[in-house]
């Protein structure tokens, strides 16, 4: 875009429509800090573009009101046919690339936190023990081990979920079927789950269809993908309020669902749920995980040939659920 000396748009290219929606006769003659309110503060002005060397990189809101990030680079010219100085403005969309980049800082930051927190758990737990087991009641030491029990489980999920996150995005993620009883993973998964349960005093009800019959998947993927699920509805969920397990036949396939009775999940947050490092934006609530697992069930159900959905649950919460092929085949 080109201004005139006093700020107004005289030019507005097709590229500047397609970046920000605005077509140039809704602009032309507008003040720029009219059109993008966010160039017209101090650290955006043109006089501070003027002294960057480098591309500025600003939020603007696009015409229907989503934010974008642009990199602006300024350059003063004078016209051919003479006049007054004006300034052409030219922006880049780099919201993808911003936004990339804000999920890697993301990241960093909250894998320590995941980590440390079940860390110093089990390192208070371990110490107590090792200090004062001569002193500890029967009740007490349990209690110390249930604990240390808790913790590692937590790290053994959140390992097991970065190492296939790094192997799928290397492309070495590949499964390994054989034939399997679904309610044997759906009893290994309880077993996994049973510290985190315990400590949010959460029953789990699992129900299978008896006509469920034998399929060929990859069992210790496929257990993950129950532990994830069962994680998020227990962490989510309400504490001393059960969750429910269920896997049906329907057809061709075996449905496997996950129900909790939290707040559920708002419709136009449901769409992104199943990518990487998306997490919901509760601020005001507890939030937890570096936002893998729910990717990691989208991409082990659809290598099985699945599918993955969430459905509002009757009465309130969620249901997560996914599919798999009885014959173990893609369609």
């Amino acid at each position: 875009m080109a201004l005139d000396p006093e700020g107004r748009i005289i030019l507005f290219n097709q590229s500047a429509e397609r970046i920000t929606g605005w077509a140039e006769d809704e602009v032309r003659g507008q003040p720029l800090s009219q059109v993008f309110p966010e160039m017209g503060s101090e650290k955006n002005s043109l006089g501070y573009l003027a002294s960057e060397h480098a591309p500025l990189l600003i939020y603007i809101h696009h015409r229907q009101g989503q934010e974008i990030a642009v990199a602006v680079t300024h350059s003063a010219f004078q016209p051919a046919a003479g006049g007054n100085q004006q300034i052409a403005l030219v922006f880049r969309d780099v919201t993808e690339t911003d936004a990339a980049q804000r999920l890697r800082s993301y990241f960093l930051a909250n894998i320590s936190h995941e980590f440390r927190t079940p860390l110093s758990a089990l390192m208070a737990s371990v110490e107590l023990l090792l200090e004062d087991i001569a002193d500890l009641s029967l009740e007490e030491t349990v209690s110390l081990l249930n604990s240390v029990h808790f913790s590692l489980t937590s790290l053994q999920t959140l390992i097991d979920n970065l190492l296939e996150s790094v192997s799928i995005e290397a492309g070495r993620f590949q499964i390994r079927k054989r034939t399997t009883e679904l309610r044997v993973l759906a009893a290994e998964a309880a077993k996994i789950m049973r510290p985190l349960l315990e400590r949010r005093k959460q029953a789990l009800k699992i129900s299978v269809d008896p006509q469920v019959p034998q399929v060929e998947v990859d069992p210790m993927r496929l257990t993950q993908v129950l532990v994830n699920l069962l994680s998020n509805a227990s962490k989510y969920g309400p504490m001393e309020r059960p969750i429910e397990l269920t896997m049906a036949l329907e057809k061709e396939t075996i449905k496997v669902s996950v129900a909790d009775q939290g707040d559920g999940i708002p419709e136009e947050e449901r769409q992104n749920i199943f990518r990487r490092f998306i997490r919901l934006d509760h601020k005001e609530k507890p939030q937890y995980g570096v936002g893998l697992g729910l990717s990691l069930v989208k991409t082990i159900v659809e290598e099985h040939g699945g599918t993955v959905g969430l459905d509002e649950r009757p009465g309130g919460g969620s249901i997560f659920w996914f599919t798999i092929l009885v014959q173990g085949e893609k369609v």
